[in-house]
């Protein structure tokens, strides 16, 4: 209720009942899940090629050309990962600037 409240020297004047309260607060909830499932499947899915990568190499008999493909997606893998830790951490940084908490 306190977001949908005004006062007037100090008698508060409260919403009508029916009138949703959620504030501010619902809002940011929905970004703070987006955004961490967001990241929690971006890592899973890094670790997934990871995994991939390293089978496509062991299992490529020698031949240069899988053992190249495999040798990308490795590093295609672990630059992503890297991409996403620094955007966690850009977020973080952004979010403690204007006091949101989002994870």
């Amino acid at each position: 209720m306190k977001y949908l409240s005004l006062s007037i020297s100090g008698i508060p004047i409260n919403a009508p009942s029916g009138v949703p309260t959620g504030g501010i607060n619902t809002g940011q909830k929905i970004i703070q899940i987006g955004i961490t499932i967001l990241f929690v499947g971006a890592i899973v899915i890094t670790f997934f090629y990871l995994i991939q990568g390293g089978i496509q190499w062991i299992v490529s008999g020698g031949d240069k050309q899988r053992i190249e493909q495999a040798r990308l997606k490795l590093t295609y893998a672990v630059v992503g990962l890297v991409v996403v830790l620094l955007a966690f951490f850009i977020i973080n940084f952004v979010s403690g600037f204007f006091n949101i908490k989002f994870f």
